[in-house]
């Protein structure tokens, strides 16, 4: 399954970026959670993810740790928290260590809030009970985004949203919400948007990207990938989930 990520401009349809399939293996996601060796795999629809070679944080799981499948929330039942999600006023993501000012944090109880259109029904359908979600702000100040996970009931719905969110974007029939924030995010409200979603157990992440100035985003905007990467792959579905899988399955000693 490969990081999905689509552009959305005004009056000139839908673009993609695109790049051969990848699948993670548990000894990727182990590798990733030591953060012990570098990676750059280009994977799925317009997909892209970093890994970074740098020393982790006394906070992330060791290699030594065995991290749960998060297969189902009957399995996983601890909610999200937007401080397990967003625990501090910035997040710190990709090889680099890119900064994004967190400027406002929201858990929703009711799915269909961060959602519009049939999107919104299908989260529901799901089962989807929360979304944890924040809007952050690029360190250069050119980029606003919303990105957060959506908790679902179990992998095969978080993996039915992931395959249904493509054509009701590309239709026009649904898409994620942005959350403006203050000055400079009310473009994360307009549809001169690009997004991207991707899914992991029974949690879908995804992420809205918009200009601060509200012009276009081209589906080649290496900066625009750089950002969905680092919020979707490496701080969501790397970073918060790993933590999530490690923190009742370490191994025993």
């Amino acid at each position: 399954m490969a990081l999905t990520v689509t552009g959305v401009n005004l009056g000139r349809g839908v673009a993609a970026w695109r790049s051969p399939d990848w699948r993670p293996t548990r000894r990727w996601r182990l590798a990733c959670a030591a953060a012990s060796v570098a990676v750059l795999v280009f994977c799925g629809y317009g997909s892209f993810l970093v890994a970074g070679g740098e020393d982790h944080p006394a906070d992330e799981p060791a290699a030594a740790t065995v991290l749960r499948e998060l297969s189902s929330r009957a399995d996983d039942p601890r909610p999200l928290t937007a401080a397990e999600v967003f625990p501090g006023p910035h997040v710190v993501a990709g090889p680099s260590g890119a900064v994004y000012r967190v400027l406002q944090v929201q858990v929703l109880d009711r799915c269909g809030e961060a959602a519009e259109g049939e999107l919104a029904r299908l989260l529901d359908g799901a089962g989807c009970s929360q979304v944890v979600r924040a809007t952050v702000r690029s360190a250069d100040g050119g980029y606003v985004a919303t990105a957060g996970l959506f908790n679902l009931a179990d992998e095969a719905g978080a993996h039915r949203v992931h395959a249904g969110v493509r054509p009701m974007v590309d239709a026009g029939t649904g898409r994620f919400r942005g959350m403006p924030a203050g000055a400079g995010t009310t473009p994360l409200g307009h549809d001169r948007t690009q997004v991207g979603w991707h899914v992991r157990g029974h949690f879908l992440a995804y992420a809205v990207i918009a200009r601060t100035d509200g012009t276009e985003i081209w589906a080649d905007d290496p900066d625009a990938r750089r950002v969905l990467t680092d919020l979707i792959e490496t701080h969501l579905r790397t970073r918060v989930l790993d933590r999530r899988a490690a923190s009742e399955g370490r191994a025993p000693s």
